[in-house]
């Protein structure tokens, strides 16, 4: 496993080959269905350089922890991937067809990413009279979803007092597809009546993170003062995301 944070990563990998080759990947966010023509996509990867380049193109499931880590874990059993290697000649495309093969009954949304890498190609004896120079291998990480057969949003908030005496906010998705949590605002109400809404540097933590379905996210701040005589307190909260495909 490994972890891998935010919804598109370019990754720049240091390698001595000698030389620098870039490439395109398109599309960046696609959405599977589980059956039929929607389950499966074609995805293009353009050379536009001026060497061949070698591509790998896996699929990974997406888990996100409590305090927003990504953990990628092998989805090869879900996906076929034709094909998953290759050579692009220069100034070349490529297309690359992605079927999904995993349940087709799907009352979730089913999160992945789809990952190209680039691989060292050795370039024998050029390498060597070109010595050590500093090389980048690009990785296109993309987020790619199953689609569930209902949708359904749903953000539950929560509040607890923790063992040191501050406030955890923990909220959970309990729809059947992801949400994007931008603009996001949170207010805490105490049954002493006292109403606080979390400042914008409360909040930051949570807003704009992509809550996965079965996923939950917390942030911990201090009890705020108006709240200190409470003994329970609820949160509401509002975000600017509609999901659509």
């Amino acid at each position: 496993m490994k972890t891998k944070r935010s919804v598109f990563l370019l990754i720049l990998l240091f390698f001595i080959v000698g030389g620098l080759y870039a490439y395109q990947l398109s599309p960046l966010n696609v959405t599977f269905d589980p059956t039929g023509a929607g389950s499966a996509r074609v995805y293009t990867i353009v050379n536009d350089s001026d060497e061949p380049i070698a591509i790998e193109v896996s699929a990974e499931q997406r888990i996100i922890d409590i305090d927003g880590n990504e953990v990628n874990q092998d989805g090869s059993a879900y996906f076929s991937i034709q094909p998953s290697r290759m050579i692009i000649r220069p100034d070349s495309t490529q297309l690359v067809r992605v079927q999904y093969r995993g349940p087709q009954t799907v009352t979730r949304e089913l999160s992945f990413r789809i990952i190209s890498e680039q691989i060292a190609m050795p370039r024998g004896a050029q390498d060597a009279a070109q010595g050590q120079m500093i090389s980048f291998l690009f990785v296109y990480s993309t987020s790619a979803y199953v689609r569930p057969t209902r949708v359904v949003e749903s953000v539950t908030p929560t509040v607890t007092k923790t063992s040191d005496g501050k406030l955890e906010i923990v909220l959970e998705n309990t729809g059947s597809v992801h949400q994007m949590l931008n603009s996001l605002a949170i207010t805490l109400t105490g049954d002493n009546g006292a109403v606080y809404t979390l400042s914008e540097e409360e909040v930051g933590p949570l807003s704009g993170q992509n809550l996965l379905t079965d996923s939950k996210l917390r942030t911990i701040i201090e009890i705020p003062e108006a709240l200190s005589s409470s003994e329970n307190i609820t949160a509401t909260i509002s975000y600017d995301y509609t999901y659509s495909v």
